[in-house]
């Protein structure tokens, strides 16, 4: 029996790992960090995310549940393809469509014009690593940014 039970905690360790490591293959390894963390957050708080990434890119949550689960887009990558239109001009859907066909970000970057190094890069940077997760803190954390009821 033990045996029974040290495999499954094995095997579920070893699943949960897997899912650990999400890559989003940006180029540039502050934005993989952070699209990591928004995902491992949506995932987490899935309703806070959602009404952050309304708040801070004007996407109905309507659009964002679509995305998610119907047509099945992580929500770091939805978050990056928001950050993306919000600098190019380009609509989400466009950018998800380009993404699926390139399979890779740094490629979709390159279509529309943004290099590595470049102003449109570095605004895109700050777009995509800033401002998610404000509703979820005020929720759930402290003015000293500690957890709630943690001592």
């Amino acid at each position: 029996m033990q045996k029974i039970i040290f495999s499954v905690i094995l095997l579920s360790s070893f699943l949960f790992a897997q899912e650990m490591r999400v890559s989003f293959e940006t180029g540039d390894d502050d934005i993989n960090q952070h699209l990591s963390e928004v995902n491992d957050y949506a995932k987490a708080e899935y309703q806070f995310f959602k009404k952050d990434l309304s708040l801070k890119f004007d996407i109905s949550t309507r659009d964002i549940d679509r995305y998610v689960y119907d047509e099945k887009v992580r929500p770091g990558d939805l978050y990056y393809a928001c950050a993306m239109s919000n600098v190019t001009g380009k609509r989400v859907n466009d950018i998800l469509v380009l993404y699926k066909e390139k399979q890779g970000w740094g490629a979709v970057a390159l279509e529309y014009g943004i290099k590595p190094g470049s102003k449109e890069f570095h605004r895109l940077k700050g777009k995509s690593i800033s401002g998610i997760g404000k509703v979820k803190s005020k929720h759930l954390y402290n003015s000293k940014g500690k957890p709630k009821g943690k001592k």
